[in-house]
């Protein structure tokens, strides 16, 4: 699939996310506490009553019906009520999200969220911020950390939808903001990448991205944190501290795993005018539980989604093609080496005399394929699997 957002124009409409920390006094933090077990509650409820009239009557109740049913119940109860009506009828719109994507997409049944499971709830409108504080609907001004600018290029900004949400360091508000993005200027260079466990990435002009390994450099102090939960008694106080704690350090290693693939991806972007990647099967793979945790590690689909939202935002062409054969093809005159077995990282070919390093190879096939310059004829597929 090629995502080309080349513009004559120097800016471009897009909705981008900022995402701040919130500074909640004591009252406010008990307030969000309980509009997320109210939201929880609600979840529950509607994923129960939808449940229930299926399975007895046979019966499918639309999304209108259910707030219709739940608006006397808002009213009744003082702490569901409490509750802002534009966050209960997200909470609505996410159990019919849960069905859509086990019907359409082959997810997993929707399940009851437990107490720690259901983590965020929502606002469409009416969310207000400056330099110090964000103003939520009904709950007021709430004072946050003011880590980046929430401006655009042009005309103000608009706050399209607030998330707020309960991770283990805090909360946070996210905020979907329709704003202008300034375009880069166009350039001549443009590379294929193709994605590794040991090298992160290599690119088809010889640039090697080692792969950081943030999830094995944490890995000892993970381990000891998690043999102190197992030590702890269930439903105690010191047990409770321990999750908090292992849960900080999982975060923080996602975290800097999103870091840096937002300076690598971004430093792409603003250096070639042409990125194209693998159509890799990436679920399918992680199946392979001697590579699922390296895969994982590495974050080869964040990280191709990040080019992916980038390409389009500042003006670049981004396209995924079908990476079979990649590594076995000379990327010269088109001989496939089908002896080329994984271990073997150098070869030379034995029609035109090429030596090839392997990935090197992979990525320069890749960037051919993306501008139709392959010497061996091969399907290419869009990002969603389909053959163009």
């Amino acid at each position: 699939m090629i995502y080309n957002c080349v513009m004559i124009q120097t800016v471009r409409h897009a909705v981008k996310t900022y995402r701040y920390k919130l500074n909640p006094t004591p009252s406010q933090q008990q307030a969000l506490g309980q509009w997320l077990g109210a939201c929880r509650y609600i979840y529950n409820l509607t994923l129960d009553y939808k449940n229930t009239l299926w399975g007895q009557h046979k019966v499918s109740i639309g999304k209108n019906e259910i707030q219709k049913e739940l608006t006397p119940i808002a009213k009744e109860t003082a702490w569901i009520g409490c509750v802002h009506s534009q966050t209960l009828q997200d909470v609505t719109d996410r159990v019919f999200n849960a069905y859509d994507g086990f019907f359409k997409q082959g997810k997993g049944f929707p399940k009851f969220a437990r107490k720690g499971q259901y983590q965020s709830f929502s606002f469409k409108q009416g969310v207000k911020i400056n330099s110090t504080h964000v103003q939520l609907p009904k709950l007021g001004k709430i004072r946050y950390r003011n880590s980046q600018p929430c401006t655009g290029t042009g005309t103000p900004d608009r706050i399209k939808r607030a998330t707020v949400r309960e991770r283990a360091d805090g909360w946070y508000v996210c905020l979907c903001v329709e704003t202008y993005i300034e375009q880069l200027s166009e350039t001549s260079a443009s590379i294929g990448i193709d994605v590794g466990i040991k090298s992160l990435l290599v690119t088809s002009n010889g640039e090697t991205i080692e792969n950081p390994k943030h999830l094995y450099k944490a890995e000892k102090k993970l381990k000891r944190l998690q043999r102190l939960v197992s030590r702890k008694k269930k439903g105690s106080a010191n047990r409770k501290k321990a999750v908090q704690k292992l849960a900080r350090q999982h975060q923080k290693v996602a975290n800097t795993r999103k870091d840096f693939h937002h300076k690598l991806t971004t430093r792409l972007i603003r250096e070639n005018q042409s990125i194209s990647v693998e159509q890799l099967q990436i679920k399918n793979m992680l199946g392979n539980h001697h590579l699922a945790k390296s895969i994982s590690d590495a974050g080869w689909y964040s990280l191709t989604q990040m080019l992916e939202y980038k390409a389009c935002w500042y003006g670049r062409t981004f396209e995924k093609v079908n990476a079979r054969h990649t590594s076995q093809d000379c990327s010269e005159c088109g001989y496939r080496n089908t002896d080329l077995t994984l271990s073997v990282r150098e070869w030379i070919c034995p029609e035109c005399g090429v030596t090839h390093e392997r990935d090197v190879n992979a990525a320069t096939n890749i960037k051919n394929r993306a501008v139709g310059h392959t010497a061996r004829e091969t399907p290419r597929l869009s990002a969603c699997g389909v053959r163009r």
